[in-house]
C-alpha cells in the first residue's frame, strides 16, 4: 500500500512516496497554487466599492477611482461626494454598514477617524473615511450649510 492509501495522522506522510516517484506532480501542484493565488489578487481593481457592497444611497455620489501607486500597498482609492444636507444620512449609513465612527469637529473640518473594514466574502480590507470641506460650522444641525462632504474608500489587495 502506498502513502496515498495510508493515513498516519500527518498530512506530510500522504505525499512522500508518490511525490518522490512523480516530482512533476509536485511541480503541477505548485503551479496550480500560484495560479489560484494570483487570480485572487487580480479580482481587485478600481470600482464603485460602496455600490459593490450594496445598499448605497443615491445621495452618495461616486466621483471616481484610481490606484494610488505612490502610497504603501498601492491601494485602489474610490472617492465620493455628499451634500451637506445629506451628510448626516450618509454618516448614519456608513456607521450601520461598516461601523464608521461618528464625525468630530477638528480644527476647521468635520471628520471621522479612518476605519478599517474587511469584506467577509472576499477577505479584502478597506479603509473608509468621511470628512467635510473646510468650514466655520461648529454644530451638526448646521451641516446643511456645508456645501460638500467627502467619503474615501481605499481597497487593499494586501493588508497595509
Amino acid at each position: 500500500m502506498d502513502a496515498w492509501a495510508v493515513t498516519k495522522g500527518n498530512s506530510c506522510d500522504l505525499l512522500t512516496e508518490k511525490s518522490l516517484k512523480h516530482p512533476s506532480l509536485l511541480r503541477l501542484l505548485a503551479a496550480l497554487l500560484m495560479i489560484f493565488a494570483s487570480a485572487a489578487k487580480a479580482e481587485l481593481a478600481c470600482d464603485d466599492f460602496l455600490a459593490k457592497f450594496g445598499n448605497k444611497p443615491a445621495f452618495i455620489e461616486f466621483q471616481g477611482c484610481e490606484q494610488s501607486v505612490d502610497r504603501q500597498g498601492q491601494p485602489f482609492s474610490a472617492s465620493y461626494q455628499v451634500s451637506g444636507a445629506n451628510a448626516a444620512k450618509a454618516e448614519k449609513h456608513l456607521k450601520q454598514q461598516f461601523g464608521l465612527p461618528a464625525l468630530k469637529r477638528v480644527c476647521c473640518i468635520w471628520e471621522s477617524t479612518a476605519h478599517f473594514y474587511r469584506d467577509k466574502q472576499t477577505d479584502i480590507g478597506y479603509f473608509i473615511g468621511m470628512g467635510s470641506e473646510e468650514t466655520l460650522v461648529h454644530d451638526r444641525k448646521s451641516w446643511p450649510s456645508i456645501t460638500h462632504f467627502y467619503i474615501s474608500v481605499d481597497a487593499y489587495a494586501e493588508d497595509p
